[in-house]
């Protein structure tokens, strides 16, 4: 962190020279205080959230306490409750935009093959929004860049320890260490987590499918029954160690290696009511999945000359993915038909690095340029044999035998300058060259390659407007970047299988190795208060357009449907969001010590390729968050509540689906009994008031349309933290 003094403020050196030569003891002793004030602010380092409101960057910083407040034991499911984020089945999107289009760092660089879901909570140290772009990151990132930086070994020996369980419909239990220690320019840190898992599919859940034909007569009908019994385990560790010499050289190397386990048995039941019914009528299928990755990153930082840095990273990782699946395929008399095992194995590989040259504080600018590089190869194998049985009694065996290959390439070099100007004000301009080459390969596809060039200029500017109060605070900021999304190797290279009940509802994945990235224009305008008295609040809009847009589209060929993603016109995004924070002090005289925070966002979408009015990028049009915050005087008791609510709109996913969603509503809650400053319980309720969850599709093929409800059943998760420092 720069340090920085105050106006008219001489080094400390200087300045006790300067007293030397004063005879006045009162003066001196007067200046004294001045200088000993003067090194107390030298010295002190602002904190991630106060430098968030002077960097031109936009971006908003959320600290370990605040993710730590509802004891959840994952960051997907702690920054849920973070204004203008949204988890949805699991994937984190920032409002007005789909999943797909927010990119997760690790400490600013790509995970690694790192599940961020594995690393322990105490291990995090914040988590930074980053709501248009920064050259410094990779430009993929449409929606914005959601980077978690991970706590630094502490000057003193620490140790951390936190159980967590959990009870939704079938208990969970996790456990959490941390230590760490230093021994003069040696310092290291140990993380461990290990947990028991099961609540990964939910509860049972229902559909409900029906067809109609051009008069809106029901010609079939038919239910489904899902339902799971599984018991996946975990265990991740993470170890990092670090010299740093008085001179500021240091090297350190971070590594994680984790280990998943999980095996699944599913039920899933027809229920056929009107119109024809399909050859299989119960499936049962068991799944082990196991899966192994380690990754590693050396880190080297110097001072090169002057006041200039060099930053080098050196990253390896390898993931190792055995998959055994075995479907079982009944009629309605309890006849086996298909016996079909799947066994798949997919191991990837990768390297990466980046160099950075940092020349902080010259003459009010912060530069930073280097280059970035990465290459990630997977290879997968999948071997399906098929035992049919058929009308005269005889097995037939068919043996599907797919290799595919992908590797991924990425070559980067940016520069960025952050100039500080009028005292307050501030201009970050960067650009960043980035190309990505996917080269696809596979015995039962066509090969692919293709390279894209992207050029992504980013300028933010932070206009500190004049002081109407001197204890407030206003500010204005504008941006514009240019980003890109590129292709998944699942949506790359996927292998194809045919679902054994394939149908227009049901179909089976295509891979499409000729799907181009796609390409965005960015905007952002935003209008900030920050009060002494701790009111603040935001008005923030952003613009984006999109090109060669990825969709969803379903095809048929002969008798068999597939669903493939496709490069298909252009997109349009606006958002217009708002969010306060205040203590109710602010307002009420002798109020008790409660914190209120409150944010809406509002989108609008629209695709070039699809008629209104459901032409949506998202579903999710509309959100709101409201959380509530109480730290009682008399007893060590804080409490608080998080209540969300999202609209659910119909979605086209092409001209013939279109997704059905409802709206939801949460309410979470938590309270937390210190013991004293080491040692503290935490009581949790997610979902508290027990809301269920539908969404659906409906298909259209020529004089048929059908329609698909599933419903979930619904459940809440009460989740009790012991946590001890010592």
């Amino acid at each position: 962190m720069k340090k920085t003094l105050g106006t008219n403020q001489l080094p400390i050196n200087l300045v006790c020279a300067l007293l030397a030569g004063f005879s006045s003891n009162i003066q001196a002793q007067n200046v004294e205080q001045k200088v000993q004030q003067t090194q107390q602010i030298e010295i002190k380092a602002k904190s991630a959230t106060e430098n968030a409101k002077r960097d031109a960057p936009s971006k908003l910083v959320v600290e370990n306490a605040e993710l730590m407040r509802f004891g959840d034991t994952s960051v997907t499911d702690a920054i849920k409750r973070v204004p203008g984020v949204i988890v949805n089945n699991g994937a984190i999107q920032l409002t007005g935009m789909g999943g797909q289009y927010t990119q997760i760092l690790l400490d600013g660089e790509p995970l690694r093959g790192t599940n961020i879901d594995h690393i322990p909570m105490s291990m995090i140290d914040r988590v930074e929004i980053y709501r248009l772009g920064n050259a410094e990151f990779s430009s993929a990132a449409i929606a914005g860049t959601i980077n978690i930086i991970l706590k630094k070994i502490p000057r003193e020996a620490q140790q951390q320890i936190k159980l967590s369980a959990s009870d939704a419909y079938l208990p969970t239990t996790k456990l959490d260490w941390r230590g760490s220690s230093t021994h003069d320019k040696l310092s290291y840190a140990l993380s461990i987590a290990a947990g028991i898992d099961r609540n990964a599919f939910g509860p049972p859940k229902r559909s409900s499918v029906r067809t109609r034909d051009s008069d809106n007569i029901v010609v079939s009908e038919y239910d489904t029954h899902f339902e799971s019994k599984f018991k996946s385990k975990m265990i991740s560790i993470y170890p990092k160690i670090q010299y740093k010499a008085p001179d500021g050289f240091y090297v350190g190397l971070d590594s994680g290696f984790a280990f998943y386990n999980f095996p699944v048995e599913i039920t899933e039941d027809y229920r056929f009511l009107k119109g024809p019914a399909f050859l299989v009528t119960h499936e049962n299928v068991r799944v082990n999945d196991y899966t192994k990755s380690a990754n590693s990153v050396l880190r080297i930082g110097d001072r090169i000359w002057k006041d200039v840095n060099i930053d080098l990273t050196l990253g390896l990782n390898g993931g190792y993915t055995k998959n055994y699946l075995n479907q079982l395929h009944f009629t309605e008399d309890a006849v086996l038909v298909l016996d079909r095992d799947i066994k798949r194995v997919r191991r990837s590989g990768g390297v990466d690095s980046s160099l950075k040259l940092r020349a902080p504080g010259f003459e009010n600018h912060d530069v930073v340029a280097g280059w970035n590089a990465s290459s990630q190869v997977v290879n997968e194998r999948s071997l399906s044999v098929d035992s049919e049985l058929g009308l005269n009694g005889a097995v037939t065996q068919l043996v599907n035998d797919q290799r595919t290959r992908s590797v991924v390439s990425r070559l980067a070099f940016f520069a960025q300058d952050d100039w500080r100007f009028q005292k307050t004000s501030s201009a970050s301009i960067g650009l960043r060259w980035e190309t990505v080459q996917v080269e696809t390969a596979g015995n039962q596809l066509f090969s692919g390659r293709f390279n894209a060039h992207v050029w992504s200029p980013i300028v933010q500017t932070l206009w500190q407007l004049p002081r109407l109060n001197s204890e407030n605070t206003d500010r204005i900021r504008i941006g514009v970047a240019r980003t890109y999304n590129a292709p998944t190797n699942f949506q790359l290279v996927n292998p194809g299988f045919k679902l054994i009940n394939n149908s227009i509802e049901n179909p089976s994945d295509l891979a499409n190795p000729r799907l181009r990235p796609e390409l965005a224009w960015s905007f952002e305008a935003a209008y900030e208060h920050n009060g002494a008295d701790k009111w603040n609040y935001n008005l923030r809009t952003v613009f984006r357009k999109i090109d060669d847009l990825h969709r969803q589209d379903i095809l048929k060929f002969g008798n068999d449907w597939w669903k493939q993603y496709v490069n298909a016109g252009h997109a349009i995004s606006k958002s217009l969001s708002f969010d306060t924070q205040f203590p109710l002090k602010r307002f009420v005289a002798n109020a008790p010590e409660l914190n209120f925070s409150f944010a809406v966002s509002k989108n609008w979408t629209s695709l070039s390729n699809l008629p209104p009015p459901d032409n949506r990028l998202t579903p999710i049009s509309l959100s709101a968050n409201t959380n509530i915050d109480y730290t009682a005087k008399d007893i060590p008791l804080s409490l608080g509540a998080s209540l969300r609510y999202r609209d659910g709109n119909p979605l086209m996913v092409s001209l013939s689906q279109r997704q059905l969603h409802q709206a939801q509503t949460n309410l979470d809650m938590y309270g937390v009994w210190k013991f004293d400053k080491k040692t503290q319980l935490r009581f949790s309720i997610d979902n508290a008031l027990k809301r269920a969850y539908a969404d659906g599709f409906e298909f259209y093929d020529r004089r048929f349309t059908t329609t698909k409800l599933e419903t979930k059943a619904a459940y809440r998760t009460m989740r009790l933290n012991f946590e001890h420092n010592f």
